[in-house]
């Protein structure tokens, strides 16, 4: 169990961070670099392949030393810790929230309620793996017997936003033989527009919906199916040729017409903003293939073991959060943008605002008390 905590205001950090910060708040960048000319060298980590340069925030080295104690007086060390365990840090649901072990290697073991579930994590990426050569290598075959060319992702949320922004990003290593595209939004121009030039014999729907309920996805589900028979002479058959599902709902998939040998399931551990390297990620290895699917796991593996062993002071994703409480709650600057020059990362910023805002907007601390300052900006 985590150790009781007093309000964050209420610790001696925050109030000598208070008191910095009267100190810093009228000192101008270039000040700061004039007065430290080591400062772009030293205010840096390269860390699994990011490099952050953090020198040009208003910060020194008393600011960062207060903000690694207040890390401290919150025992994020030992947050840290009870996550990679599997202990149920998710208090609202008691969950274990284990996004971590869906990028953990082979042979390493990560036990929820008795069970180590590195191994199924593995099994579900055999089957994906298994399922996307034959589809890109052409031996799956639609209910014609045409090859599939165009493979378009129904989701929402995290089913959506995850698997777009990747591909996006990956779209260097992407089949360019097949198109891929991604469907949301409930209003049907969303799905007319993405079949628009689409010919129904090449096409593979993946459905991604934990319970195979949820309004949005399954109403473009249902049109997706009815666009696909239309097209394909109305034998319900052919929907199991062209529809696979992620989900855990066996009973409701079969309903549908997909045979659950292509239903590829993954865990109520796994959040839905941290489930594009679970089989919500289908899509996604489709288009890039098992083999850079699992370089992309591997690194978040090699960045998951950066955080959790860095210390903090040299900790990349420790010292982005501190410098984010230090200018959401002491600049009250209660907005961040996010500007990705790269092009392949334009969908970013919409993956990361959902990441962040339902990861950190909360209105109450772990005890349900209400919270006494900002939690993470809009």
């Amino acid at each position: 169990m985590t150790p009781e905590v007093r309000p964050i205001t209420a610790r001696p950090a925050w109030q000598a961070l208070q008191a910095h910060y009267r100190q810093l708040r009228d000192i101008h960048l270039r000040n700061l670099f004039a007065d430290d000319r080591e400062r772009g060298k030293r205010m840096a980590i390269d860390a699994a392949g990011v490099y952050l340069d953090y020198s040009k925030n208003r910060v020194t080295e008393e600011t960062l030393a207060l903000l690694i104690r207040l890390a401290g007086e919150s025992h994020l060390r030992e947050r840290i810790d009870a996550m990679f365990r599997g202990d149920k840090i998710n208090v609202t649901e008691q969950r274990p929230v284990l996004h971590v072990a869906l990028r953990a290697p082979k042979g390493a073991s990560i036990v929820v309620e008795g069970r180590n579930v590195v191994p199924d994590v593995h099994a579900v990426l055999d089957k994906m793996t298994d399922f996307a050569n034959r589809v890109r290598s052409g031996i799956w075959k639609g209910h014609t017997g045409e090859r599939i060319r165009n493979v378009i992702n129904i989701g929402i949320g995290g089913s959506d936003l995850g698997p777009v922004m990747a591909y996006e990003a990956l779209k260097a290593y992407s089949e360019r033989k097949m198109s891929f595209r991604f469907v949301s939004n409930v209003d049907g121009t969303d799905f007319v527009e993405a079949v628009r030039d689409l010919e129904p014999a090449q096409t593979l729907f993946v459905i991604s919906s934990k319970t195979f309920t949820t309004l949005e996805t399954m109403t473009n589900a249902q049109s997706a199916r009815a666009w696909s028979l239309q097209g394909l002479g109305g034998d319900s058959k052919a929907v199991a040729k062209h529809f696979v599902a992620v989900s855990t709902n066996a009973e409701k998939v079969s309903e549908f017409g997909i045979d659950t040998a292509n239903m590829f399931g993954f865990w109520d551990w796994v959040g839905g903003r941290y489930s594009m390297d679970s089989a919500i990620g289908l899509s996604t290895m489709l288009a890039i293939g098992p083999q850079h699917f699992r370089s992309m796991l591997d690194g978040f593996h090699r960045m998951d073991e950066h955080f959790r062993s860095a210390p903090f002071e040299h900790n990349l994703p420790v010292l982005l959060g501190l410098l984010a409480v230090w200018y959401n709650d002491f600049f009250g600057a209660q907005t961040l943008a996010v500007l990705p020059y790269e092009q392949y990362l334009k969908r970013f910023p919409a993956y990361l605002q959902q990441l962040t805002m339902e990861s950190n907007g909360k209105h109450v601390t772990l005890e349900g008390e209400p919270v006494g300052c900002d939690t993470g900006p809009v």
